[in-house]
């Protein structure tokens, strides 16, 4: 079966009593792509749909679109096999460091977790970490910042799996080696508030320069406000608006800043607990507010590339019904995250 529908194919077997080879089989196979009895093209294609939906959706459009008729249940062989296969490749994949030392800009790293629901042990945290490099934005002031518009990465590589926070924090400098990444002063951090994932940098990276995602810390200021002034009113909106403006502008000393003028407005027990919260939220982040210093060069201040990967994976995982068993998790999560990131054609060409 190929992309442009059935092709029946006569060729010569040749056994094992041939001079030219010691084991038999049809050696024109590998000129013509032809693995089982899909075209490599057509598993590729295959592939890159089922990234993305279901099998039961990527049969149909692959039959509405090509005019292909493959079933689920092939296609689910076939991603569960070169789901394996980019599992055991991607680690060993040489080019993506030679892609990513030859791209332009500067290194971002970001980190995060996505769930999945297995047969063996109900639902379960899918770690991902995505590296990328981009080129510096135009500069913005801190009132300017939703107006930031960043260049499009000029490389990326992803990698998931079920593993504990630990183990997973362990594969963050082989994967750093390998793209070429030997100061942790050349590496951005940037992800949301989650206490695993800060201890688990500064003991891993420690020199790197790290970043408290502005729309993890914006859900917090937000979430105060409404605690202040009450859900969807204007001033819990307005309390949002000057507490970003602040704390884009002078970080730390701008969270205190607003405590303070929020406790000369009045010092009952419910706003102080809420203040109180916030607080102790943003203490933790202390030296990863610098968006101002950031904003100016024109760098990264949000961990939108993992959040899309996590949402991607999540979607992909968390399909209607979808149960999984613990091995093909992380054959899924590496297909995903290989085809969404400068790997894919990598893998293809070494599967030629």
């Amino acid at each position: 079966m190929t992309c442009v529908g059935p092709v029946q194919l006569e060729r010569h077997w040749w056994g094992n009593r041939c001079a030219c080879t010691t084991t038999g089989g049809y050696h024109v196979d590998g000129n013509l792509g032809v693995n089982g009895h899909l075209s490599r093209r057509l598993q590729q294609k295959a592939c890159r749909l089922t990234a993305d939906l279901s099998f039961a959706l990527s049969a149909e459009h692959l039959q509405e679109l090509l005019g292909v008729p493959l079933s689920a249940e092939t296609l689910r062989t076939v991603t569960e096999q070169h789901g394996r296969a980019m599992a055991e490749w991607q680690p060993k994949d040489e080019a993506i460091g030679e892609t990513f030392q030859a791209a332009a800009g500067q290194v971002e790293f970001t980190v995060d977790a996505g769930k999945a629901n297995t047969r063996e042990e109900g639902w379960k945290d899918v770690k991902i970490g995505v590296l990328q490099k981009r080129m510096a934005g135009t500069p913005v002031t801190a009132e300017g910042w939703d107006q930031q518009r960043l260049p499009t990465p000029t490389v990326s590589v992803a990698w998931a799996a079920v593993q504990t926070a630990f183990i997973f924090g362990k594969s963050w400098r082989p994967w750093l080696q390998r793209v070429g990444v030997t100061q942790m002063a050349e590496l951005q951090v940037v992800a949301d508030g989650a206490s695993w994932i800060w201890k688990l940098v500064e003991r891993m990276l420690t020199g790197s320069r790290q970043m408290l995602d502005i729309y993890h810390a914006c859900e917090h200021l937000a979430h105060a406000g409404q605690e202040l002034y009450g859900e969807g009113t204007a001033e819990a909106a307005a309390f949002l608006e000057r507490s970003r403006v602040s704390l884009l502008t002078n970080g730390w000393d701008g969270v205190c800043a607003v405590v303070a003028d929020e406790y000369a407005h009045g010092d009952t027990p419910p706003r102080r607990a809420a203040l109180e919260r916030l607080v102790k939220y943003f203490v933790k982040h202390t030296s990863r507010l610098t968006y101002a210093e950031r904003l100016a060069q024109g760098e990264v201040i949000g961990s939108g590339a993992v959040e899309g990967q996590a949402k991607t994976i999540g979607l992909r995982l968390k399909a209607r019904g979808a149960r999984w068993r613990m091995k093909n998790i992380r054959r899924m999560a590496t297909l995903v995250c290989v085809r969404h990131s400068d790997q894919w054609s990598h893998y293809w060409i070494s599967v030629a």
